[in-house]
């Protein structure tokens, strides 16, 4: 291969690096560093007082490497569910210890990665890691691909990166590597690559059992790209139903085949179910999404509040206005995306706190960044980054210090 075939691979946006991925790729090594930084800078400290015990931790913990390196930049990344997801990368599940309630692509990948290395938590900071960068231009190529144009696309990365809780992009956790897999979701479907948009929507579901939202979404999709699915009419209807003949929208349920064949395997491995494992190990409670938003109107009058609740119920207020907002602005699928995934976070009717991890799921919820990235006024802009990447930064500092954050 000559100099030029590689300087055309570099920029030809069919087949190779794309120049306009520059502004992503910055961002996260930027969010990297920094994230790096304040791990290091509290982990030369004392140790903190971890906040969660027992044998999962115990056996998370003797996987660790106790060199200098890892202390300062790897160790202090072990935190909270990350201790879950490297007990069953090692050791696999237990029907005995609640880690039926976690999904197994995740701990699977670092499970495979660890044996490789010999490091389990490196291995699932890299799969975490690598997943963030293709977050972050996959966000930016949906965004072209739902017609933002100019710096709106960049605008659209740069709200997801500085979102109060995207630093758990770059943690040992779940949401990078979904999130990639929903965005390639639905490029891949507005591309027509119908099976590449199931398999991967399968993966999304293996990876969080809320994938299985995307087998609604892609139905939809479907419905409006191959039979021209916009209005409830007869016509319409029927020829909606001639265009089963084809065989590609089989990979429309593909997520939702992935959720019942893991609920499948669950049982049959004797490791039970999750609501009964959400209920035995967590003290929640599976309940319809209404049941759960009247559980959360109910705990906001009678409950005592702390700060991390606060910041849930702005982040929760701010989205909810995006959403509504989006209902005009973005493709009616990816409202519906978006809104029957906040129907499934409120399905956990008992959290212990008062919206339970919300600024931390809501980072899934990729529709809002691109409402987002529409906004005019740059003061506008600046003053929501500030306020954003300041409050990250916060919050960091108290996952990183083992405070409860999400």
């Amino acid at each position: 291969m000559n100099l030029r075939t590689l300087r055309l691979f570099a920029v030809n946006p069919g087949w190779g690096w794309k120049r306009e991925w520059a502004l992503p790729l910055a961002l996260f090594l930027t969010l990297r560093l920094v994230a790096s930084a304040l791990g290091y800078v509290l982990a030369s400290g004392p140790d903190p007082e971890p906040l969660a015990s027992g044998p999962v931790y115990t056996a998370a913990d003797s996987l660790l490497h106790p060199d200098r390196f890892s202390h300062l930049f790897v160790n202090v990344w072990e935190r909270w569910d990350t201790g879950w997801y490297l007990k069953i990368a090692a050791l696999g599940y237990d029907p005995a210890d609640g880690t039926a309630s976690f999904s197994p692509l995740y701990p699977w990948l670092t499970g495979a990665l660890g044996r490789l290395t010999g490091d389990y938590l490196l291995s699932a900071l890299l799969i975490s890691n690598l997943a963030a960068l293709a977050v972050f231009i996959l966000l930016y190529e949906a965004a072209r691909a739902e017609g933002l144009t100019g710096e709106q696309p960049a605008f659209a990365v740069l709200f997801l990166g500085f979102f109060p809780s995207a630093f758990f992009l770059f943690a040992a956790y779940t949401d990078s590597l979904f999130l990639a897999f929903a965005l390639g979701v639905w490029l891949a479907a507005r591309q027509g690559k119908w099976l590449l948009a199931g398999l991967l929507g399968g993966l999304a579901t293996l990876t969080r059992l809320q994938g299985a939202l995307l087998t609604p979404v892609l139905v939809l999709l479907w419905l409006k790209e191959t039979a021209g699915f916009s209005q409830l009419q007869p016509a319409t209807w029927r020829r909606s139903l001639a265009t089963l003949r084809a065989p590609s929208w089989l990979a429309t349920l593909l997520p939702a085949l992935a959720f019942a064949g893991w609920i499948i395997f669950l049982r049959a491995a004797g490791l039970g179910s999750v609501p009964a494992t959400l209920a035995e190990h967590w003290g929640i409670r599976t309940v319809a999404p209404w049941t759960g938003v009247w559980l959360f109107i109910e705990r906001l009058f009678t409950d005592r509040l702390y700060f991390i609740d606060f910041v849930n119920l702005a982040v929760l207020a701010g989205v909810l206005v995006l959403l509504v907002l989006g209902l005009r602005r973005v493709d009616p699928a990816l409202s519906l995306y978006a809104w029957l995934s906040l129907a499934v976070f409120f399905m956990r009717g008992t959290p212990p706190h008062l919206l339970d991890s919300f600024n931390r799921y809501l980072l899934a919820l990729f529709p809002a960044f691109l409402v987002l990235a529409k906004v005019r006024s740059r003061p506008l802009r600046l003053a929501l980054w500030v306020v954003s990447f300041g409050l990250q930064t916060l919050l960091l500092i108290g996952f990183l210090d083992w405070r409860w954050i999400a």
